[in-house]
């Protein structure tokens, strides 16, 4: 959970790329660009945290989430240490986009390998011997199998055939078909094994564009609740007022998640998102930490040279949250194990 949320808290900050302004947005004006992931995830945490495995003892289920509460001082002492240490890499005291983007790049990608090292540990690999036309010696790779995933994740009761017993289990089994399709997809030698590789593919297809259409499909079942192969405004805001936490409280919070939508998403202004344009938000073409990195130059760039100073970024800290690496925010429980951050 704690890996999800920052990696939303990265997705919902690397906007279209035409979200630039001179006006500073609130941090509530930022679209979220990957909440449709999480109600299925709400919902993997209230039911599926029975699974235990024997193998290694009883596993604890996940522990509370804490988080380190940094008051303004700290963020501002935080993001120039990282300024200086990791992003102003020509020490000439001015952080370009070129400098701000590789920075985020770096930050994004650790926060989603993080997530497959955690996860893909968990699920104990095993490992097998495959042949190849190369070498006469069959190559060894580890690898996790379906069958391991579903009794590493699921409780019984939802393994069993025949119809569930109660609602919860419907909605447990109807999350393992989702599962499958992702496994399917992500599987790309079809043996019904996924490597580490295709593990990524598997937790994070909105970082692929070979797998990305799965992500696609599934904000467009979470959504599309007229079931019209297109998601309207009305469903839009629906969804993400279901998923958002206090930041919907926010009084400028549905005004700019709708502006979002018909200045940004809808692409056509018809007044509804088809697929072509839900693929552009969930799984985009362009580069997201070069638009992030020019959104944040919007922002605090007072003499409009499309540079920033430690100064500016000390001014606006509170925009600049999205520089700090995870761990300065997240108290990590050693003992935490993680079944299905997939969703």
């Amino acid at each position: 959970m704690k890996v999800l949320i920052l990696f939303c808290l990265f997705a919902i900050a690397f906007a279209d790329p035409q979200t630039g302004s001179s006006q500073a947005p609130k941090p509530s004006d930022k679209p979220q660009s990957f909440q449709h992931q999480s109600s299925l995830k709400e919902s993997a945490n209230q039911h599926l945290d029975a699974k235990k495995d024997s193998s290694e003892g009883a596993a604890e289920a996940a522990s509370a989430e804490e988080y380190r509460q940094l008051n303004s001082d700290e963020v501002k002492q935080l993001l120039l240490k990282v300024v200086d240490e990791n992003i102003d890499k020509d020490k000439d005291g001015s952080i370009t986009a070129d400098e701000l983007k590789e920075w985020l790049k770096i930050l994004q990608e650790k926060v989603i390998q993080d997530n497959v090292n955690r996860q893909w540990a968990y699920y104990h690999p095993e490992t097998e011997e495959v042949l190849s036309w190369e070498g006469y010696y069959p190559e060894k790779k580890q690898v996790v199998s379906w069958e391991r995933y579903l009794n590493f994740t699921y409780p019984d009761e939802a393994l069993k055939e025949g119809e569930p017993s109660t609602p919860e289990m419907k909605e447990v089994k109807d999350m393992i078909r989702r599962a499958e399709r992702r496994w399917k997809n992500a599987d790309v030698d079809g043996d019904g094994n996924l490597s580490k590789e295709e593990f990524r593919d598997f937790i994070h297809p909105e970082e692929s564009q070979r797998a990305g259409g799965v992500a696609v499909i599934e904000a467009m079942e979470d959504m599309d609740k007229d079931k019209n192969k297109e998601v309207s405004l009305e469903e839009y805001m629906a969804h993400l007022n279901k998923v958002s936490g206090e930041e919907k409280e926010d009084p400028n919070w549905a005004s700019a998640q709708q502006g979002h939508f018909t200045n940004f998403l809808d692409k056509d202004k018809d007044g509804s998102l088809n697929e072509a344009e839900m693929r552009e938000w969930v799984v985009p073409t362009y580069d997201r930490s070069e638009a992030e990195a020019w959104r944040l130059i919007s922002i605090a760039d007072r003499d409009q040279d499309t540079k920033l100073t430690r100064k500016d970024i000390e001014d606006y800290h509170e925009y600049f949250l999205t520089l700090l690496p995870p761990e300065y925010w997240v108290q990590d429980d050693p003992t935490e194990s993680s079944r299905h951050d997939e969703f």
